[in-house]
């Protein structure tokens, strides 16, 4: 029979039931481990598993909902950064390119895992992820705009899609030399910044005179960059 828990110890056996499913997700995603392998992680018997979720693939979504609040904390800073829409904008998707190639758990996602989880999951659980990531999304979106990091006619839709790309770029990253890889990702790090903060905020117009400086700035090193691994790869 299951072991009961007072509050405390299932906080503490929740996380480590977490930190399991984000170590599994590192290893190969839903199948790395099985039900018995991550209660033994959390050091709880099969048995008691299921008084805290009742599959697997249940915890791997709230461990795949942590590594995305982790992901989107990324962009609720922005607006704090320092310099212009353009720059703070460029920052935070330079940051998240470094998350999402530096973290096993994410690399490691596929098509696939995403795919087991959404057919495993009840439906309504699947549509309360959805609208738990849309509302965050947009109440980041509301942020972005009010610091005037949005160009005209961009908002919760593009922001949200901006994201999305650097989440699911990442499992193509990985299978990429590391020359390539930097390139690609200092391409289309500009490119969703360009597309974000507008033409203007990259150039400096409708800015004063220092913040177009420091952007033309960011650009030129930008260029410098490209062209340096340009002729590193020949």
């Amino acid at each position: 029979m299951p072991t009961a828990f007072d509050d405390r110890e299932r906080a503490a056996i929740r996380e480590r039931l977490l930190a399991a499913a984000v170590d599994a997700l590192g290893r190969g995603g839903l199948g790395a481990a099985s039900v018995a392998e991550l209660a033994a992680a959390a050091s709880i018997a099969k048995g008691s598993f299921y008084l805290f979720y009742d599959s697997k693939e249940e915890l791997f979504m709230d461990a795949l909902e942590g590594i995305e609040r982790d992901y989107r904390a990324i962009f609720e800073a922005a607006p704090a950064l320092p310099g212009t829409a353009f720059e703070r904008v460029h920052a935070a998707f330079q940051a998240a390119f470094a998350k999402v190639t530096s973290d096993p758990a994410v690399t490691s996602m596929d098509g696939r895992t995403l795919e087991r989880l959404t057919r495993a999951l009840p439906p309504e659980r699947v549509a309360r992820h959805v609208e738990a990531d849309a509302a965050a999304m947009a109440t980041i979106a509301a942020a972005w705009s009010a610091a005037g990091l949005l160009g005209p006619g961009v908002g919760a839709a593009e922001l949200a899609g901006a994201g999305y790309a650097v989440f699911l770029m990442s499992t193509g990253l990985r299978n990429l030399p590391e020359g390539p890889r930097a390139a690609t990702v200092a391409v289309v790090a500009l490119g969703l910044a360009l597309a974000l903060a507008g033409t203007e905020g990259a150039i400096g117009e409708g800015s004063d005179e220092r913040g177009g400086r420091r952007d033309s700035d960011t650009l030129r090193r930008y260029s410098d960059t490209r062209r340096h691994e340009e002729r590193r790869t020949r």
